[in-house]
């Protein structure tokens, strides 16, 4: 895809809108307009909607109006460098003007949405996080229609997700009689960040041969150590008088076809992550 494309789809997708709510703070870091009655600040910033495809990272940005009238925004451009190269580069017209009072401070948020795979093409490869810099322009309609520049250049960074891949080991058998199997289900849980993951809640369902054998969540600490693999082990009993005699068969073959499935949450500095799993696979006996 080339750059032009790149730049159309992060747009269609919603790559960055325009947000309007009150804010009376004072203003911090101003960028000032030549006629000084549009100043421009930075309130703060912070990564959203993060996933192992992208996420967002918002700007939040004072306006204050020092003129006594209201400044209609009407359009913007941006420039947009990650780790010094570009990403991205447009024009938007605003569908509507937003309008910043008089005598007031007015938030806009600015958000940036990322795409992993449309970052790794145009930057390349990026381990853990990157440096994020968006330069440009908000032009500003005054009381007699004229068109006023206001700029802008902020800077911030955002991390680099994956999602923790799941191994499932072989089934290890205590005891298999005619009536049940005495079994230890394990699984293997592969962080591929830089990064511990804090994970508070590991929800899941087991089945064996197409039919539930348990459902739950898996005990102890499951927090995920930077690049590492972490074992969890889950024993139960199967009663085959429950199951069916289609379970016990089962247990006569080399392999059990099995279905691992359900979801880790995941406390982090960027919110609550939510990264569902599903594995499915031949399972062979221990």
């Amino acid at each position: 895809m080339d750059k032009r494309g790149r730049d159309r789809k992060l747009a269609a997708g919603a790559a960055l809108s325009m947000l309007l709510l009150s804010l009376h703070a004072a203003p911090a870091g101003p960028q000032r307009s030549s006629r000084d009655d549009v100043v421009l600040s930075l309130k703060d910033k912070a990564v959203r909607d993060l996933s192992s495809k992208g996420l967002t990272l918002a700007f939040h940005i004072g306006v204050a109006n020092q003129a006594s009238a209201a400044r209609d925004l009407v359009r913007y451009r941006y420039r947009v460098t990650v780790n010094q190269k570009e990403f991205l580069n447009m024009t938007v017209e605003l569908p509507a003007p937003l309008s910043a009072p008089p005598g007031r401070e007015t938030l806009i948020a600015l958000p940036v949405r990322i795409s992993y795979e449309l970052l790794f093409a145009a930057v390349g490869p990026i381990e853990e996080r990157a440096a994020c810099d968006i330069i440009g322009d908000m032009y500003f309609l005054t009381e007699r229609n004229r068109e006023q520049r206001v700029p802008f250049a902020y800077s911030g960074e955002f991390p680099i997700f994956k999602d923790p891949e799941v191994e499932i080991l072989p089934l290890k058998v205590n005891d298999l009689t005619v009536g049940g199997a005495d079994v230890v289900f394990s699984a293997v849980f592969r962080n591929l960040n830089g990064y511990e993951l804090l994970v508070d809640r590991i929800g899941f369902r087991l089945a064996f041969a197409g039919l539930e054998v348990l459902s739950g969540e898996v005990p102890g600490d499951k927090s995920l150590p930077r690049n590492a693999d972490k074992v969890f082990t889950i024993p139960f009993l199967i009663d085959f008088f429950e199951a069916g005699d289609k379970m016990r068969g089962e247990f006569q073959k080399a392999e059990l076809a099995c279905l691992f499935e359900g979801e880790i949450e995941i406390a982090s500095a960027w919110g609550r992550l939510r990264v569902r799993f599903d594995k499915a696979q031949s399972l062979r006996f221990e």
